[in-house]
Protein backbone atom coordinates (compact mmCIF):
# COMPACT_ATOMS: atom_id res chain seq x y z
CA UNK A 1 0.00 0.00 0.00
CA UNK A 2 0.88 3.44 -0.84
CA UNK A 3 1.70 5.77 2.36
CA UNK A 4 1.98 8.77 -0.16
CA UNK A 5 -1.15 11.57 1.11
CA UNK A 6 -3.07 12.97 -1.44
CA UNK A 7 -3.44 16.54 -1.49
CA UNK A 8 -6.94 18.31 -0.62
CA UNK A 9 -9.36 18.09 -3.57
CA UNK A 10 -10.57 21.98 -3.85
CA UNK A 11 -14.45 22.15 -4.31
CA UNK A 12 -15.49 25.37 -3.97
CA UNK A 13 -19.27 25.96 -3.06
CA UNK A 14 -21.86 27.03 -5.46
CA UNK A 15 -22.47 30.77 -5.29
CA UNK A 16 -24.85 33.14 -6.73
CA UNK A 17 -22.73 35.38 -9.53
CA UNK A 18 -23.20 38.61 -8.42
CA UNK A 19 -22.04 42.31 -10.22
CA UNK A 20 -18.64 41.99 -8.36
CA UNK A 21 -17.65 38.44 -9.50
CA UNK A 22 -19.10 38.42 -12.64
CA UNK A 23 -16.08 37.30 -14.68
CA UNK A 24 -18.18 38.80 -18.25
CA UNK A 25 -17.84 42.38 -16.78
CA UNK A 26 -14.65 43.89 -18.59
CA UNK A 27 -13.64 45.72 -15.62
CA UNK A 28 -13.63 42.85 -12.68
CA UNK A 29 -9.86 42.72 -13.12
CA UNK A 30 -10.11 40.31 -9.51
CA UNK A 31 -10.32 36.82 -10.14
CA UNK A 32 -13.12 35.55 -7.57
CA UNK A 33 -12.42 31.71 -6.54
CA UNK A 34 -14.91 30.75 -3.72
CA UNK A 35 -14.03 28.81 -0.39
CA UNK A 36 -14.03 24.58 -0.13
CA UNK A 37 -16.91 22.92 0.13
CA UNK A 38 -16.79 21.76 3.87
CA UNK A 39 -14.33 24.10 4.91
CA UNK A 40 -14.22 25.47 8.26
CA UNK A 41 -15.37 28.65 9.15
CA UNK A 42 -12.16 31.07 9.88
CA UNK A 43 -14.97 33.52 11.81
CA UNK A 44 -12.23 36.54 12.77
CA UNK A 45 -14.40 38.71 13.34
CA UNK A 46 -16.33 39.08 16.75
CA UNK A 47 -18.35 41.91 15.43
CA UNK A 48 -20.38 40.00 12.97
CA UNK A 49 -20.11 36.28 13.21
CA UNK A 50 -21.94 34.80 10.18
CA UNK A 51 -23.46 31.04 10.77
CA UNK A 52 -20.98 28.07 9.20
CA UNK A 53 -24.05 27.67 6.42
CA UNK A 54 -23.52 31.37 5.24
CA UNK A 55 -20.69 30.84 2.71
CA UNK A 56 -20.97 34.18 1.20
CA UNK A 57 -19.82 35.84 4.41
CA UNK A 58 -16.27 34.38 4.86
CA UNK A 59 -13.53 36.47 5.20
CA UNK A 60 -12.07 37.52 2.12
CA UNK A 61 -8.40 36.95 1.12
CA UNK A 62 -6.69 39.00 -1.01
CA UNK A 63 -3.78 37.28 -3.46
CA UNK A 64 -1.57 39.62 -5.44
CA UNK A 65 0.72 37.58 -7.46
CA UNK A 66 4.42 38.95 -8.84
CA UNK A 67 5.46 39.80 -11.87
CA UNK A 68 5.11 36.63 -14.27
CA UNK A 69 2.89 34.88 -12.53
CA UNK A 70 0.49 32.52 -14.04
CA UNK A 71 -3.03 31.30 -12.75
CA UNK A 72 -1.14 27.45 -12.05
CA UNK A 73 1.65 29.16 -9.66
CA UNK A 74 -0.76 31.33 -8.28
CA UNK A 75 -3.39 28.63 -7.47
CA UNK A 76 -1.32 26.31 -4.85
CA UNK A 77 -1.55 29.99 -2.70
CA UNK A 78 -5.14 30.66 -3.65
CA UNK A 79 -6.03 26.89 -2.31
CA UNK A 80 -4.21 27.48 1.09
CA UNK A 81 -6.81 30.11 1.52
CA UNK A 82 -9.96 28.46 0.61
CA UNK A 83 -9.24 24.81 1.74
CA UNK A 84 -8.77 27.28 5.11
CA UNK A 85 -12.10 28.67 4.40
CA UNK A 86 -11.72 32.11 2.58
CA UNK A 87 -13.55 33.09 -0.24
CA UNK A 88 -10.39 35.38 -2.62
CA UNK A 89 -10.09 37.25 -4.76
CA UNK A 90 -6.54 37.26 -7.14
CA UNK A 91 -4.69 38.89 -9.73
CA UNK A 92 -1.07 38.45 -11.68
CA UNK A 93 -0.04 41.32 -12.85
CA UNK A 94 2.70 41.00 -16.22
CA UNK A 95 5.99 42.38 -16.48
CA UNK A 96 4.85 45.21 -18.97
CA UNK A 97 1.96 46.85 -17.12
CA UNK A 98 4.10 46.51 -13.48
CA UNK A 99 6.94 47.96 -15.59
CA UNK A 100 3.87 50.23 -16.47
CA UNK A 101 3.03 51.56 -13.25
CA UNK A 102 0.22 54.36 -13.26
CA UNK A 103 -1.55 52.06 -15.85
CA UNK A 104 -1.53 49.27 -13.21
CA UNK A 105 -2.75 52.23 -10.64
CA UNK A 106 -5.80 52.69 -13.05
CA UNK A 107 -6.47 49.57 -12.76
CA UNK A 108 -6.43 49.34 -9.08
CA UNK A 109 -9.41 51.91 -8.78
CA UNK A 110 -11.19 49.60 -10.76
CA UNK A 111 -10.41 46.48 -8.74
CA UNK A 112 -11.22 48.86 -5.58
CA UNK A 113 -14.51 49.35 -6.79
CA UNK A 114 -14.75 45.57 -7.45
CA UNK A 115 -14.55 44.97 -3.59
CA UNK A 116 -16.31 47.57 -2.28
CA UNK A 117 -18.93 46.49 -4.61
CA UNK A 118 -18.15 43.25 -3.22
CA UNK A 119 -18.79 43.95 0.15
CA UNK A 120 -22.23 45.63 -0.50
CA UNK A 121 -23.42 43.07 -1.99
CA UNK A 122 -22.31 40.50 0.93
CA UNK A 123 -22.95 42.78 4.63
CA UNK A 124 -22.34 40.02 6.90
CA UNK A 125 -18.34 39.93 5.25
CA UNK A 126 -16.47 42.52 7.38
CA UNK A 127 -12.75 40.89 7.35
CA UNK A 128 -10.24 41.06 4.41
CA UNK A 129 -6.49 39.90 4.49
CA UNK A 130 -4.12 40.13 1.77
CA UNK A 131 -1.25 37.89 0.72
CA UNK A 132 1.20 39.39 -1.29
CA UNK A 133 3.97 38.41 -3.62
CA UNK A 134 7.54 40.27 -4.19
CA UNK A 135 6.90 44.14 -5.88
CA UNK A 136 4.71 42.60 -8.40
CA UNK A 137 2.05 42.39 -5.69
CA UNK A 138 3.26 45.35 -3.76
CA UNK A 139 2.89 47.65 -6.04
CA UNK A 140 -0.94 46.75 -6.00
CA UNK A 141 -1.33 46.43 -2.32
CA UNK A 142 0.00 50.24 -2.27
CA UNK A 143 -2.12 51.30 -4.79
CA UNK A 144 -5.16 49.53 -2.82
CA UNK A 145 -4.22 50.92 0.38
CA UNK A 146 -3.10 54.83 -0.74
CA UNK A 147 -6.77 54.86 -2.71
CA UNK A 148 -8.82 53.69 0.30
CA UNK A 149 -7.51 56.12 2.68
CA UNK A 150 -7.83 58.96 0.18
CA UNK A 151 -11.42 58.53 -1.35
CA UNK A 152 -14.46 58.71 1.14
CA UNK A 153 -16.01 56.17 -1.17
CA UNK A 154 -13.85 53.27 -0.14
CA UNK A 155 -12.78 54.44 3.14
CA UNK A 156 -14.92 51.89 4.99
CA UNK A 157 -13.02 49.21 3.22
CA UNK A 158 -9.24 49.69 5.10
CA UNK A 159 -10.72 48.76 9.13
CA UNK A 160 -11.66 45.43 7.11
CA UNK A 161 -8.08 44.50 6.77
CA UNK A 162 -6.84 42.30 9.63
CA UNK A 163 -3.70 41.59 8.37
CA UNK A 164 -0.87 40.88 5.64
CA UNK A 165 1.62 38.40 4.63
CA UNK A 166 4.23 39.63 2.58
CA UNK A 167 6.12 37.25 0.31
CA UNK A 168 9.58 38.29 -0.91
CA UNK A 169 9.22 41.99 -1.28
CA UNK A 170 9.96 44.82 -0.75
CA UNK A 171 12.28 46.70 -2.57
CA UNK A 172 13.09 49.42 -0.43
CA UNK A 173 16.10 51.53 -1.24
CA UNK A 174 16.77 53.38 -3.94
CA UNK A 175 20.22 51.66 -4.56
CA UNK A 176 18.48 48.61 -5.09
CA UNK A 177 15.94 50.33 -7.42
CA UNK A 178 18.65 50.80 -9.93
CA UNK A 179 20.46 47.81 -9.72
CA UNK A 180 17.40 45.45 -9.44
CA UNK A 181 16.45 46.61 -13.18
CA UNK A 182 19.83 44.83 -13.96
CA UNK A 183 18.52 41.57 -12.27
CA UNK A 184 14.83 42.02 -13.40
CA UNK A 185 16.24 41.98 -17.14
CA UNK A 186 17.36 38.55 -16.94
CA UNK A 187 13.46 36.99 -16.43
CA UNK A 188 12.37 39.50 -19.17
CA UNK A 189 14.16 37.36 -21.73
CA UNK A 190 17.68 38.55 -20.66
CA UNK A 191 18.00 40.51 -24.17
CA UNK A 192 20.81 43.16 -24.36
CA UNK A 193 17.96 45.74 -25.06
CA UNK A 194 16.60 44.80 -21.55
CA UNK A 195 19.66 44.69 -20.04
CA UNK A 196 20.53 48.53 -21.39
CA UNK A 197 17.44 50.02 -21.23
CA UNK A 198 15.70 48.51 -17.92
CA UNK A 199 17.86 50.72 -15.79
CA UNK A 200 17.43 54.12 -17.60
CA UNK A 201 13.90 53.92 -16.22
CA UNK A 202 15.14 54.28 -12.86
CA UNK A 203 14.57 58.27 -12.48
CA UNK A 204 11.01 57.69 -12.98
CA UNK A 205 10.12 55.32 -10.31
CA UNK A 206 12.83 56.84 -7.72
CA UNK A 207 9.31 59.27 -7.13
CA UNK A 208 6.59 56.72 -7.12
CA UNK A 209 9.50 54.79 -4.46
CA UNK A 210 8.72 57.58 -2.22
CA UNK A 211 5.11 56.68 -2.22
CA UNK A 212 5.75 52.58 -2.31
CA UNK A 213 7.20 52.77 1.09
CA UNK A 214 4.96 55.04 2.55
CA UNK A 215 1.94 52.93 2.12
CA UNK A 216 3.82 50.01 2.75
CA UNK A 217 4.85 51.00 6.45
CA UNK A 218 1.86 53.83 6.57
CA UNK A 219 0.83 54.88 10.36
CA UNK A 220 -3.00 53.76 9.84
CA UNK A 221 -2.07 49.97 8.88
CA UNK A 222 -2.25 48.94 12.67
CA UNK A 223 -3.22 45.29 11.58
CA UNK A 224 -0.83 41.82 11.65
CA UNK A 225 2.08 42.16 9.33
CA UNK A 226 3.65 38.73 8.56
CA UNK A 227 6.76 39.49 6.46
CA UNK A 228 8.52 36.34 4.70
CA UNK A 229 12.05 36.14 3.48
CA UNK A 230 15.21 35.02 2.48
CA UNK A 231 18.79 36.01 2.78
CA UNK A 232 19.91 34.59 -0.29
CA UNK A 233 17.02 36.02 -2.19
CA UNK A 234 18.80 37.04 -5.62
CA UNK A 235 16.22 39.68 -6.48
CA UNK A 236 14.91 41.00 -3.37
CA UNK A 237 18.32 40.93 -1.11
CA UNK A 238 17.53 40.22 2.36
CA UNK A 239 19.54 44.04 3.36
CA UNK A 240 16.40 45.16 1.73
CA UNK A 241 13.65 43.70 3.28
CA UNK A 242 15.38 44.28 7.11
CA UNK A 243 15.82 48.16 5.48
CA UNK A 244 11.81 48.02 4.92
CA UNK A 245 11.15 46.05 8.68
CA UNK A 246 13.21 48.86 10.23
CA UNK A 247 10.51 51.33 9.19
CA UNK A 248 7.84 48.95 9.54
CA UNK A 249 8.69 48.61 13.13
CA UNK A 250 8.47 52.25 13.73
CA UNK A 251 5.08 53.18 12.46
CA UNK A 252 3.59 49.61 13.37
CA UNK A 253 2.96 47.85 16.52
CA UNK A 254 6.12 46.02 17.16
CA UNK A 255 3.53 42.88 18.53
CA UNK A 256 1.75 43.16 15.37
CA UNK A 257 5.05 42.42 13.21
CA UNK A 258 5.96 38.55 12.65
CA UNK A 259 9.25 37.93 10.73
CA UNK A 260 10.35 34.67 8.85
CA UNK A 261 13.88 34.48 7.47
CA UNK A 262 15.38 31.85 5.92
CA UNK A 263 19.16 31.49 4.62
CA UNK A 264 18.33 29.43 1.88
CA UNK A 265 15.04 29.79 -0.31
CA UNK A 266 14.65 31.39 -3.42
CA UNK A 267 12.61 34.24 -4.74
CA UNK A 268 8.94 33.35 -4.19
CA UNK A 269 9.72 29.67 -3.47
CA UNK A 270 9.74 29.59 0.06
CA UNK A 271 6.25 27.50 0.44
CA UNK A 272 7.94 24.80 -2.52
CA UNK A 273 11.71 25.03 -0.06
CA UNK A 274 10.06 25.13 3.61
CA UNK A 275 6.59 24.12 3.29
CA UNK A 276 6.05 23.16 7.08
CA UNK A 277 7.54 26.53 7.96
CA UNK A 278 5.56 27.88 5.49
CA UNK A 279 2.05 26.76 6.95
CA UNK A 280 3.05 27.28 10.13
CA UNK A 281 3.43 30.91 9.68
CA UNK A 282 -0.02 31.04 8.15
CA UNK A 283 -1.69 29.72 10.81
CA UNK A 284 0.15 31.87 13.39
CA UNK A 285 -1.35 34.66 11.19
CA UNK A 286 -4.36 33.80 11.70
CA UNK A 287 -3.72 33.24 15.56
CA UNK A 288 -2.41 36.35 15.68
CA UNK A 289 -5.38 38.01 14.01
CA UNK A 290 -7.96 36.40 16.23
CA UNK A 291 -5.80 37.93 19.58
CA UNK A 292 -6.05 41.17 17.74
CA UNK A 293 -9.94 41.56 17.48
CA UNK A 294 -9.88 40.02 21.03
CA UNK A 295 -7.58 42.67 22.41
CA UNK A 296 -9.39 45.41 20.84
CA UNK A 297 -12.57 44.52 22.96
CA UNK A 298 -10.74 44.91 25.89
CA UNK A 299 -11.52 48.64 27.42
CA UNK A 300 -7.77 49.36 27.58
CA UNK A 301 -7.41 48.77 24.09
CA UNK A 302 -9.55 52.05 24.26
CA UNK A 303 -7.36 54.91 26.21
Amino acid sequence: MSNNKQPPKHVEFKYEITPSINPKVETNYLTYIGADVGSPNPNLSLIKKAADDDMESRPLSIVLGWMGSTQKLLIKYINLWTLRGFNTFSYRADYLETLAIFGLRSKAMYMLNQISTYLKERPNCDTIIFHIFSNGGGFLYWALIEFMLANDEYKFIHPMIKGVVMDSLPTFTNTQLFTGFWSLAKPMGGSIVAYATLPLTAPVWFPCFIFYRKYLTHPKNQFVHTVLYSTDDKLIPGAEVEAFLVRLKKNIRNDLIHVQKWEKSEHVCHLKLHTKDYLNNLNIFLKSIKAEEVRKTLPQSKL
